[in-house]
């Protein structure tokens, strides 16, 4: 090999390694809720937290397969279980306000929910997480 080929080579592999070290420390805005990503009980709220909504948007959380949990209250309105679409074989508690709910729409403001949750196999061990979303009038 020339010397000529070996600089080239040298100056591609360099810069191969710039571009990935590069891509490792750019910043990604992936959306994540450091909250939701460290609990193994909680896949997904709904809506995400911070997120802006429509006034019949579906509130509630996706669960862990072997968890099970309730919402507790929505903008401070308590949630009977009976309104709650309880789906166990998605793991996921839901509310969508409607007609002769508790919530027959969600307020135009900042609305904050909270969702009790457990382990199947120990619900005595309850948890619980708070989030909060913007509700556009």
């Amino acid at each position: 090999m020339n010397r000529r080929s070996a600089t080239v080579i040298i100056t591609l592999m360099t810069l191969g390694i710039g571009l990935l070290v590069a891509a490792a420390l750019i910043e990604t805005d992936n959306g994540g809720d450091v909250t939701v990503d460290s609990n193994p009980a909680i896949v997904r709220l709904l809506p995400p937290r911070g997120d802006e909504v429509i006034h019949q948007a579906t509130v509630g959380v996706v669960l862990s397969p072997g968890w099970s949990g309730e919402l507790v209250q929505i903008g401070g309105t308590v949630i009977p279980l009976d309104q709650q679409q309880i789906q166990d074989a998605l793991n996921s508690v839901l509310y969508r306000p409607g007609a002769g709910l508790a919530l027959e729409t969600l307020p135009p403001q900042d609305v904050c929910a909270t969702a009790r949750y457990w382990p199947v196999q120990s619900p005595d061990r309850t948890a619980s997480i708070d989030w909060c979303f913007r509700v556009n009038g």
